[in-house]
């Protein structure tokens, strides 16, 4: 075996590392935004005992791409990948972590959500889980396009968190909210906004490995 062909097994072997990383951060994020929307307390349960298993993969490939870049020193494209890698499994294991604390909030919620509120934090959670799947299907295939369509959504789950904080506000002051039932759910979406925003940073990092800018800064 050549060392380019060792080399190109090696990154094989780290690309698929990442694309289980994902499922599975992906996974726990459906789980955790089901068990909001619907009040499932058994299944916040479930996906709370699961945060440990991203953490274990983000180690893992961590400790493999820096074998890489030490041992097998890539250059260009391979080292943008490998590079890219490194910084984005940190978003996904908080992708991860926001999943176990949406669930946790879920808990604390006890079934009392405001059905009045449901249609924007529902829409909210359909939007930034079809961002954190996009940004997984760029990453898979390092894929610009994508990336770019991570980005453009973003501002969508901005506005959203806007009027549902319009709309809580008006519930408080008619009294048909609980102030406390109003911090569990404002922490939801914001935690709803995070998760976003780590999808973005996702999108920030493919098109780096692309293109060797990020945030129209000059890496390599």
């Amino acid at each position: 075996m050549t060392l380019r062909q060792h080399l190109e097994e090696m990154i094989e072997e780290l690309k698929k590392q990442v694309a289980e990383m994902a499922d599975l951060a992906l996974s726990n994020l459906r789980e955790g935004l089901d068990a909001f929307k619907n009040n499932d307390l058994e299944l916040a349960k479930v996906v709370i005992k699961k945060d440990d298993q991203v953490d274990q993969y983000e180690e893992e490939i961590a400790k493999q791409a820096l074998k890489i870049i030490w041992r097998e020193q890539p250059v260009a494209s391979d080292l943008r990948l490998v590079t890219g890698i490194l910084k984005l499994i940190t978003d996904l294991e908080r992708i991860g972590d926001h999943a176990t604390d949406i669930a946790e909030m879920t808990l604390h919620l006890e079934g009392s959500l405001n059905k009045r509120v449901l249609p924007i934090t529902s829409k909210m959670a359909e939007i930034v889980e079809e961002m954190v799947l996009l940004s997984i299907k760029g990453l898979v295939h390092v894929n610009e396009e994508i990336a770019q369509e991570v980005i453009k959504k973003d501002d969508l789950v901005d506005e959203l968190f806007q009027q549902l904080i319009t709309k809580m506000t008006t519930e408080l002051k008619n009294d048909k909210i609980d102030a406390n039932e109003l911090i569990y759910v404002l922490m939801v979406a914001k935690y709803f906004e995070r998760v976003g925003d780590h999808a973005v940073n996702i999108a920030q990092w493919i098109i780096f490995m692309v293109k060797g800018t990020h945030k129209n800064t000059l890496l390599f």
